[in-house]
């Protein structure tokens, strides 16, 4: 069953349509938005919860988000959005929601196959008072290599040596569309397009202290310290680009076609040369994360490979991720991938 706690007070045909949904629907229910449940009503761990958040101040919102995560800790949950109130429906995803149904969609009409679609790409959630996802839970099954972050030997950029071996977080961004941007806009606009996307990237991954280290014509490399919270601050900032790359080809660069970020991260070791002066880099964890971001990383999803240390990933995302086979020889995962519509 689908139970929607929405303030409309029509639980009738109006009710449903303003939300969406048919005048026949019988295998939705919607419930009062209210602190209780219903008396009598028992919601069972097969069940999706829904919150309809038109007309809530963002005080509201804080509040019922609490009190829906409380009554669905570690469950399916998700948030509708009919009016498109949400400046940031990424949050909601950070937050623990599963899935998320903005204005176009209810304006199209949802159907019993979209909720069932969205439950399907959840196979990964936990049922109520299951506890936290295990290591195991999210790997293969394949053998693993025993990663872990050098304690304290990161004193910054500006300590590191050319030609000294380090390890780092290598995390591969691409930009990708169904239409060549190049060919579009021609050679002056493209590189402006670039211009402005290094700014976003570098904007985007300033909290994690991400170094912009190699660009190529379709990816740009960055290093990322190997410390736990400049991993999990890279893990944030590239799932929050993914659910904003609508927003960010509109408003940051310029855009009329949609765009998609393809995201791969990766831990290992490589030879330090400061950017614009790295050559030709002879390193093994170099050439996987190209190969893993151009070869089997896929738009709209971040990927991660198994060498990456459990610690990287923040404890409140670990549900996004599922496994996803081997790849040369390493286990890898990809985070759910978000579709606009």
């Amino acid at each position: 069953m689908i139970y929607i706690f929405s303030s409309q007070k029509n639980t009738g045909p109006k009710g449903l349509a303003a939300l969406g949904l048919g005048s026949k629907t019988t295998w939705a229910e919607i419930l009062p938005r209210s602190p209780k449940i219903p008396a009598g009503l028992k919601i069972q761990a097969g069940d999706q919860v829904y919150l309809d958040i038109s007309g809530l101040s963002p005080a509201e919102l804080k509040k019922a988000l609490g009190l829906l995560k409380k009554k669905r800790a570690g469950s399916f949950w998700g948030i509708i959005d009919p009016k498109g109130s949400a400046g940031d429906p990424a949050l909601f995803f950070f937050e623990g929601a599963r899935d998320y149904i903005g204005p176009a969609l209810v304006k199209k009409g949802l159907d019993k196959k979209r909720f069932a679609a969205a439950l399907s790409r959840n196979t990964a959630a936990k049922s109520p008072g299951a506890g936290d996802v295990q290591p195991a839970d999210l790997r293969s099954g394949a053998k693993t290599k025993s990663q872990k972050l050098p304690a304290g030997k990161f004193d910054g950029w500006n300590s590191l040596r050319a030609g000294e071996t380090s390890a780092f977080f290598f995390l591969l961004v691409s930009l990708s569309g169904k239409t060549d941007l190049r060919s579009q806009t021609g050679e002056a606009a493209f590189s402006a397009i670039k211009n402005r996307m290094r700014e976003v990237l570098q904007q985007a991954l300033h909290e994690a202290d991400a170094l912009p280290w190699m660009e190529t014509e379709d990816n740009s490399l960055f290093l990322v310290p190997p410390r736990t919270a400049n991993a999990r601050a890279a893990v944030e900032a590239s799932l929050k680009m993914i659910l904003d790359s609508r927003l960010i080809s509109i408003e940051k660069l310029g855009l009329l076609v949609p765009i998609d970020f393809t995201i791969a991260l990766h831990y290992g070791k490589t030879v330090f040369h400061a950017p614009g002066k790295t050559g030709v880099v002879v390193s093994e964890s170099v050439n996987y994360i190209f190969h893993l971001g151009t070869k089997k990383a896929a738009p709209g999803r971040l990927t991660v490979s198994d060498d990456v240390p459990e610690e990287a990933l923040p404890k409140g995302l670990l549900d996004l991720f599922s496994p996803a086979g081997v790849f040369e020889g390493i286990p890898i995962r990809h985070s759910r991938r978000f579709i606009y519509k």
